[in-house]
């Protein structure tokens, strides 16, 4: 008796539940719900590649098909979510057909470009005359990393500050952050179109009105030198092109004596509550040991609380001072 050879059922199957025969000869010709779930596994900047790189190749209509895959939330586009390699490989064309796959003008919040240390900034476009983006990190490094890179990227000035002011001259824009990279700011210069954009950027808060401190109810900002401005523009300070007062991971805004701490690793500021920095968690752990070290045991319960405001005072002050000696 000759063997058959066996059929393909499993195809005509999955075939005959889309109601009639199809051949599935490669990842396009799949329903776009097997796709979106396939995608679902994905960190959110992966899942919106395969996306794209569906579309490059195909020629269907992607509307349909890329919608499902990415799909609606997109409050938070970080690049340091996917393999450090894949985000060094990309470049201006990729951001580019990113953005406009989610729609980011109209999603995003808060762009992360870590490890993008390919693009120019060009590929930025898509982003311009947004109302929703909060936040926007250039530094091109992760959270908690030092903003030196070796050898230094190449995204330009040319290319990104023409979107950003589209974006901060908008009415009810509602941008709280920039980050810029360390390349821009190690040659400052009163005559650059960098520091001609930072003037504006602080314009930008000047007509928010009164912001006070969360804390004390101290009117802000407080920059170096009695400045006052949003982001720094002392062409001879180390704070040149920081943002004063405001959490990187909240947009709160404290003043340095009560809930902001300045990172020297990152050379960013982050408020108490979002404090992951290892200087500060550090300080806390010596306090700790301080007090069962000590057993201060004749002291009220009250003046132990008193001592640990002092240190932590303390520590905030010469903190404010690590901040100013360790940008250069």
């Amino acid at each position: 008796m000759t063997e058959e050879a066996p059929t393909d059922n499993k195809r005509r199957r999955i075939a005959a539940a889309g109601g009639s025969p199809q051949e599935f000869r490669c990842l396009t010709d799949l329903p776009s719900g097997i796709l979106a779930h396939a995608a679902s596994f994905l960190a959110a900047p992966s899942r919106a590649l395969f996306a794209v790189a569906l579309d490059e190749n195909s020629a269907v209509s992607p509307n349909e098909r890329s919608s499902s895959i990415v799909g609606n939330q997109w409050d938070i586009l970080d690049f340091g979510d996917i393999e450090k390699k894949l985000a060094e490989n990309l470049n201006d064309e990729d951001i580019e057909r990113v953005l406009q796959c989610i729609d980011a003008v109209n999603k995003v919040k808060r762009l992360k470009l870590a490890n993008c240390v390919n693009i120019t900034g060009a590929g930025l476009e898509p982003l311009r005359g947004s109302l929703i983006i909060e936040q926007i990190d250039l530094g091109l490094v992760g959270e908690h990393q030092s903003p030196k890179l070796y050898p230094e990227p190449s995204i330009s000035c040319n290319h990104v500050l023409p979107i950003l002011d589209t974006i901060i001259a908008t009415e009810g824009c509602a941008l709280r952050h920039l980050q810029f990279p360390l390349v821009w700011l190690q040659e400052p210069s009163t005559d650059s179109e960098f520091h001609q954009f930072l003037q504006r950027y602080n314009q930008m808060w000047g007509n928010r009105g009164t912001i006070s401190c969360l804390e004390c109810n101290e009117n802000l900002p407080s920059g170096s030198g009695g400045r006052n401005e949003w982001i720094g523009t002392d062409t001879h300070g180390p704070e040149y092109g920081q943002q004063y007062s405001t959490c990187y991971g909240c947009f709160k805004h404290y003043c340095y004596d009560c809930k902001m701490n300045f990172c020297s690793t990152c050379q960013m500021d982050y408020c108490d509550d979002c404090t992951k920095m290892s200087d500060c968690q550090n300080a806390t752990k010596e306090l700790l040991l301080y007090f069962l070290r000590e057993s201060i045991v004749s002291r009220s319960l009250k003046e132990e609380v008193e001592s640990l405001k002092a240190e932590v005072k303390e520590l905030k002050r010469e903190n404010k001072e690590l901040r100013s000696k360790n940008w250069n």
